[in-house]
């Protein structure tokens, strides 16, 4: 007697589900629609994000860059020249968002929304492999270009030895090497 009670209690509790499931989903993206095409949300790169929003456009950088580094294997360091054809195109790309030991932060880096990190905060917080994807892949909606299509490979892992060389350079031997390198990089 249960068992032909049972799809009739049942049916009306799943019925009403699918009812507001599709209500949902069709309220959900007309709002979806009125936010993109009423353009109440500020595009500009003066407005600070709400945390909730900042949580969640860095969770899923952090999670991207972890899982699409997870398959690069790192070379074997390349030694001082290596670090020094990194130090150059570090200097002439890379500095005027994230700020070296010792710098201040350009107009450009003060500009970015969100703003780039310096340097010494990039090697605490990302491994080889990540540094290298990042820089060879660039993240979307933050102003980090891919280099990719303008840097060999070799050139990117130069500039990721410059990068991990940095984490303990003082700013005066940072200057130092400014000084002695002052050409383009070598990329023989």
């Amino acid at each position: 007697m249960a068992s032909t009670h049972a799809p009739r209690i049942w049916s009306p509790i799943v019925a009403a589900l699918v009812i507001y499931s599709v209500v949902g989903l069709v309220l959900g993206v007309f709002a979806a629609f009125l936010v993109i095409y009423s353009g109440a949300f500020n595009v500009a790169a003066t407005v600070k994000d709400s945390a909730p929003l900042q949580w969640v456009l860095i969770t899923t950088r952090e999670a991207s860059v972890q899982r699409h580094a997870r398959a690069i294997e790192v070379p074997r360091p390349g030694g001082a020249q290596q670090v020094e054809n990194g130090f150059r195109i570090f200097r002439d790309q890379c500095a005027m968002c994230h700020t070296p030991p010792g710098g201040q932060p350009t107009m450009m880096a003060e500009g970015l929304n969100p703003q780039a990190p310096p340097l010494a905060e990039l090697v605490s917080d990302m491994n080889d492999a990540e540094l290298f994807w990042v820089t060879k892949n660039g993240i979307r909606f933050t102003g980090m270009p891919a280099w990719a299509s303008s840097h060999k490979d070799q050139d990117i892992w130069g500039v990721v030895a410059f990068m991990r060389a940095s984490a303990t350079m003082p700013p005066a031997d940072y200057d130092a090497l400014d000084r002695r390198l002052s050409g383009p990089p070598d990329t023989k």
